[in-house]
């Protein structure tokens, strides 16, 4: 990815979701909640400087936890640090537009099952708060420090009228939940989420809580990198239908979710399940053999694109090769920029034009 703005890749996978890289995040991204206002390019004021607000915004789609992400924001806890309050959650919760209690639950509590990422401005002794600022890791809508994850760890003063680097980081592989604020990693935790905290659910929304009780502060948040994978529900196969009538009637067809990585030739998830179906129709019809043929665009050099064609189509035939089909009934060859499907001067024109047909035939006797 860029590190100003972030590239689109589509990934699906075998099974109820699939996987999409987030773009730059527009406000239009989210759901504002209570006092929540756009308060200039991809900022949101959560809570004006009045007793009693609480708002909270909450990405529209939700996350997999299987994956990795890392979220890079600003954040501003408000200018009154003596008379300041509460602060702010960052929350990971199975349900959309949920804000939890007011004042010191900050919009987190009763929030169940849920992750909180707390960064709080006010000391409450009786949920065991330390009096500096601090940050914590709750669960399950829990402000009570008796009860937290990891923390509660003090940091400097927030309320200072600064806005203040927050980066969220989640590695998949090793299980850890990392906080930094100004490049400083200020805690983090190791656990497994989904099965601890989620009972076995990985999906699941994110957004920001804030409120304010006896006490207030203007607490902001704005968006700079947002980098993970959304989940929503499969589209329908493309390979049934029409197109499976085509296919055994020898037709040449094109299925648009066989996708590749940019300007390479490995095959993204997208492209699993379709190609699983179609190794499926395969071993029921042993005797059909299928033309791979790969195509491209005419961007970059006409032998470039001819041995990219040559090489996506090969990717294809091996991936149907790892699901059992025998390389003798796959023909694979590629023809690079030379037979458009449509108009190269548009963008839409040449996403179509990057594609690779398949025809099941059976072979001549």
């Amino acid at each position: 990815m860029k590190h100003l703005a972030l590239y689109t890749f589509l990934f699906f996978v075998f099974s109820p979701i699939f996987l999409l890289r987030a773009q730059t995040p527009q406000i239009t991204d989210f759901r504002l909640d209570g006092d929540a206002r756009q308060s200039g390019g991809n900022c949101i004021t959560l809570t004006p400087d009045y007793q009693w607000s609480s708002g909270s915004i909450w990405y529209k789609k939700a996350i997999s936890l299987k994956s990795s992400f890392d979220m890079q924001l600003r954040v501003m806890l408000g200018c009154k640090d003596r008379d300041g309050a509460d602060g702010m959650v960052f929350v990971f919760h199975p349900y959309a537009e949920r804000t939890g209690y007011r004042g010191e639950g900050m919009g987190f509590a009763g929030l169940n099952p849920a992750i909180g990422i707390e960064i709080d401005t006010w000391q409450n002794e009786h949920l065991g708060d330390p009096w500096q600022d601090h940050v914590a890791i709750l669960r399950d809508g829990s402000v009570n420090h008796g009860f937290n994850l990891a923390g509660p760890k003090w940091i400097s003063n927030i309320e200072d009228c600064r806005e203040h680097d927050l980066n969220i980081n989640w590695a998949a592989n090793t299980q850890t939940l990392s906080v930094r604020i100004d490049g400083k990693e200020v805690i983090s935790l190791k656990r497994d989420l989904v099965r601890t905290i989620f009972r076995g659910k990985e999906k699941v929304y994110w957004g920001v809580t804030s409120a304010t009780g006896n006490y207030n502060n203007r607490q902001a948040v704005c968006f700079e990198k947002l980098e993970f994978e959304l989940v929503e529900e499969l589209p329908t196969l493309e390979l049934q239908g029409q197109k499976l009538k085509e296919l055994m009637r020898g037709h040449f067809i094109t299925l648009d979710h066989i996708q590749f990585q940019s300007g390479g030739a490995q095959l993204t998830p997208a492209s699993r399940q379709e190609l699983d179906e179609l190794a499926r129709i395969m071993k029921a019809h042993p005797d059909m053999q299928l033309d791979i043929i790969g195509h491209t665009d005419n961007v970059g050099a006409a032998a470039t694109n001819l041995s990219l064609s040559e090489k996506r189509s090969r990717a294809v035939a091996e991936y149907l090769k790892q699901k059992g089909i025998s390389p003798k009934r796959l023909n694979s060859r590629g023809m690079g920029e030379k037979y458009p499907r449509n108009s190269n001067d548009t963008q839409s024109g040449r996403l179509r034009n990057r594609r690779v047909e398949l025809r099941l035939l059976e072979p001549i006797a």
